[in-house]
């Protein structure tokens, strides 16, 4: 299972862990996954875009990642 598949199945726990409602983990991990690809797979420039887009800090979004499996 891959890192999105595992936020996916891990939506709620994360979603308590970071304090954010799990719709909205939801956007952040499609979004930082678009910004991925856009961004030739350079994760420091998917993180801060990401993190602008949506109003959180990069740690935040760390955290995400990091509760779904990491990079």
């Amino acid at each position: 299972m891959g890192l999105f598949d595992n936020i996916e199945s891990k939506l709620g726990d994360i979603a308590g862990k970071v304090g954010l409602p799990a719709d909205q983990v939801r956007e952040i991990a499609n979004t930082f996954q678009a910004n991925l690809t856009s961004s030739e797979g350079n994760p420091a420039a998917a993180l801060e875009a990401t993190a602008a887009q949506h109003g959180v800090s990069v740690e935040t979004i760390h955290e995400i990642l990091n509760y779904g499996g990491g990079l």
